[in-house]
């Protein structure tokens, strides 16, 4: 996950008029929830004036949506509230997952005592598993402002009408297409095998990711896609709401360090032991005090 909680938006403008609206758990923030990491700052996402907005694929037409919370509930425009349409802002919002043990368990600590009260622990997600899986892959080995690069590049040339591409729209271009044109560098190779797997069958992505699965599975199956390792893995399990595995980048190391260590150095495992406590929620744990610390 990536920390943008900050940073300045990337479009104004009011939001169209409301076609439906929904309910949500008791402990929903909405605010929290979008800028729970960097995704609300990655194509197709734009975040404005407490709108988010993006362009989806919807029963093979694009549609720009407009999501704002008002009143208790979520207020949704650009598109009639289908089941699908549904589904996915539940995925995009985690509105299936119980963040109560969670947010118990934070009541016993004095660093994240604010954390229940700021409704602070759904994390903002892609609509598609392959959208949060090719968004992790841009994530590794670089700077962030090019990871936005990246994204608004293969919007750009491989989305349809400004939407995130499905897996056909990327497979149908070469990977030194997409190196070239998206700026993806060796990740072209990865995205371009997840896409062409994801069209041709060869790669059940649904199979992968079940939810039925336990969470060592799980993480197991993650890393059989192409590009995903164990900061991968981890990562996508906490787009499914379990945050058993901490993604271990260089921004971990550096808050733990320098948090609990006097900035000394120390091994992975003696950072990773300063959260087994939290049990199944050491990932949100730790990112909870790193996305306070932001400014």
């Amino acid at each position: 996950m990536v920390r943008q909680r900050s940073a300045k938006p990337l479009s104004a403008g009011s939001i169209p008029a409301v076609a439906s609206n929904f309910s949500v758990p008791a402990n929903f923030n909405f605010a929290a929830t979008v800028e729970s990491h960097g995704w609300y700052r990655l194509a197709p996402f734009r975040w404005s004036d407490k709108v988010l907005r993006r362009k989806e694929r919807l029963a093979g037409a694009t549609v720009d949506l407009g999501i704002s919370f008002r009143r208790g509930k979520l207020q949704v425009s650009g598109a009639p509230m289908t089941d699908e349409l549904r589904a996915r802002i539940a995925r995009m919002l985690q509105l299936d997952v119980d963040t109560a043990e969670f947010h118990v368990l934070a009541r016993s600590s004095d660093v994240h005592a604010w954390v229940e009260e700021a409704g602070f622990g759904r994390l903002l997600c892609g609509t598609t598993p392959w959208e949060d899986a090719v968004k992790v892959i841009t994530t590794t080995n670089t700077m962030w402002r090019q990871t936005i690069r990246m994204c608004e590049l293969l919007v750009a040339k491989c989305g349809r009408d400004g939407a995130f591409p499905e897996p056909a729209d990327v497979a149908r271009y070469s990977e030194a297409e997409l190196q070239n044109d998206c700026r993806l560098g060796y990740r072209a190779k990865t995205i371009h095998a997840l896409a062409s797997g994801l069209t041709s069958g060869s790669i059940d992505l649904a199979s992968i990711a079940d939810p039925r699965l336990t969470t060592e599975e799980l993480f197991k199956s993650y890393r059989k896609l192409p590009g995903i390792g164990p900061y991968g893995a981890a990562h996508l399990l906490a787009m499914d709401g379990r945050h058993d595995f901490i993604a271990v980048d260089t921004e971990f190391r550096r808050y733990v360090r320098d948090t609990y260590h006097r900035g000394r150095r120390v091994s992975d495992a003696t950072m990773l032991r300063r959260y087994a406590k939290w049990g199944r929620w050491k990932y949100l744990a730790y990112w909870s005090e790193l996305w306070n610390e932001a400014p």
